[in-house]
């Protein structure tokens, strides 16, 4: 077989695994992490909300009263969660939500914040 035509064959598989793996880093990426949710109870809405961390910050933006709002967030090594607001009267609040996660982890944490204090959390978090 001449080496265009041996070429020509290698081209598709190669095309292929590429693709697969590109949809593959995709799929997992999507699913890394763990999904938080923080809901406004209080009756002011929060401001310039963002997650963080351990190696990371997640910017959610203002929750008005009685919304919610959802972002995944992946540590880079053992975390916990703390959620950074500005209250209406302009006063900065950064709480500790708890949990305990890390690279890995996958699941779900609901925070519910009423009149700038934590007042209930939700986990269903879990190693992979």
């Amino acid at each position: 077989m001449s080496e265009p035509k041996r070429r020509k064959l290698w081209m598709p598989a190669i095309v292929f695994a590429l693709v697969a793996g590109w949809v593959g880093l995709a799929a997992f990426q999507f699913r890394s992490g763990v999904r938080i949710i923080v809901e406004n109870a209080g009756t002011s809405p929060l401001k310039s909300v963002v997650l963080h961390v351990t190696g990371a910050s997640y910017a959610l933006g203002d929750i008005a009263v009685g919304k919610s709002a959802t972002m995944r967030v992946r540590p880079t090594g053992e975390s916990h969660l703390e959620i950074e607001f500005t209250r209406s009267d302009g006063e900065t609040r950064r709480l500790d939500a708890g949990g305990y996660f890390e690279p890995g982890y996958l699941g779900a944490m609901r925070v519910e914040i009423k009149d700038g204090q934590i007042f209930r959390v939700e986990e269903d978090i879990r190693l992979r």
